[in-house]
């Protein structure tokens, strides 16, 4: 996914571009304002760009078990999940609406760098991108940039964090919040890497890395709840698994086996990403030349898994919920 050219990339789900050629990337895009790196909170009337669609919509009640996922401290904006496509355009996604008209466009980020890797949503309503140049279809040559704070308000890109690209082995990784237990609203970043099976915690506030320890397989992409769950997504695992991590260790605790999804290696390229939301989970999985676009499978705790909505139209690089999300299905 590049900034400036319509090309495949590697996204918060990433790409495998085992048999595609690395193309010239264009670089030179604009990049925000590096100021304003502080938490804060959104409106629940945001402004967004780009044209919306369909009916339906949420109805919060405050949450589920989860204490804190109906806090006040939690902005209405990251009680949404939110995905990033090719193009590098930002889409809120509402879970209860089972067709193409979940993906309300917000607008594109303006983030320096060919393209996204990763996304993660606080509970402030901001994202954390990771952002990488070179080229995005090849692991072995992609290259950190920054990880950046963007707008979902808006898609804007308010700057990078203080992350140094590199620290403690983590240059490529997949992202996602968790709460530190079903109690409280205090929530951390954690990180796993793509290269090999590395768990970790980023804090974005000042970049620092911590290492906590190995996981099941190499190139996850995780999701987390107010229940204080962390939950990766690995299509690396024969057959793909989504697996509920220890954060202590990052030592498998459950195992959701997922045969029927496509696996990686039956396409020429790949891209996933990874959100709870509502008491269910929700794969993005694009696979080609076996798909068009991004399919969406809706995965449930018994193991129930379910094509929710196929040939979005899109290809999803990358998706990010917050803990502030609802842990059972709104009213």
């Amino acid at each position: 996914m590049l900034a400036c050219e319509d090309r495949w990339a590697l996204g918060a789900a990433r790409w495998v571009g085992w048999l595609v050629a690395a193309g010239s990337l264009l670089a030179g895009c604009a990049t925000g304002d590096d100021s304003g790196l502080g938490s804060g909170k959104h409106s629940s009337s945001g402004s967004s760009s780009g044209s919306s669609s369909g009916g339906g919509g949420i109805e919060f009640d405050g949450g589920g078990s989860g204490s804190s996922s109906g806090s006040s401290d939690c902005a209405e904006t990251s009680k949404l999940v939110y995905v990033v496509d090719q193009n590098k355009a930002l889409y809120r996604f509402d879970p209860s609406i089972p067709n193409v008209s979940a993906f309300q466009k917000v607008g594109v980020l303006g983030c320096a760098g060919d393209g996204p890797n990763s996304m993660a949503v606080a509970r402030d309503g901001f994202a954390y991108v990771l952002y990488g140049n070179n080229d995005p279809m090849a692991p072995d040559s992609f290259a950190c940039v920054a990880v950046y704070r963007v707008d979902t308000n808006n898609a804007a890109c308010i700057g990078a964090t203080p992350f140094a690209c590199g620290s403690q082995g983590f240059s490529k990784f997949g992202m996602g919040y968790a709460t530190n237990g079903p109690d409280t609203s205090a929530e951390t970043l954690f990180i796993g890497s793509s290269l090999d099976a590395k768990l970790g915690t980023l804090d974005p506030a000042t970049g620092a890395v911590g290492l906590l320890g190995t996981l099941p397989n190499q190139g996850p992409e995780f999701t987390g709840n107010a229940n204080g769950e962390l939950w990766g997504f690995f299509p690396y695992e024969q057959p793909p698994s989504a697996v509920k991590i220890d954060k202590a260790n990052g030592a498998a605790l459950q195992t959701l086996k997922l045969p029927t999804l496509p696996d990686v290696s039956q396409g020429t390229m790949a891209a996933w990403a990874f959100a709870f939301w509502g008491g269910s989970f929700y794969i993005f999985y694009h696979v080609f030349p076996l798909n068009a676009s991004t399919w969406v499978y809706k995965l449930e705790y018994d193991g129930t898994l379910q094509p929710y909505i196929q040939n979005t139209g899109l290809i999803v690089v990358g998706a990010g919920v917050s803990t502030c999300a609802p842990v059972v299905p709104p009213k």
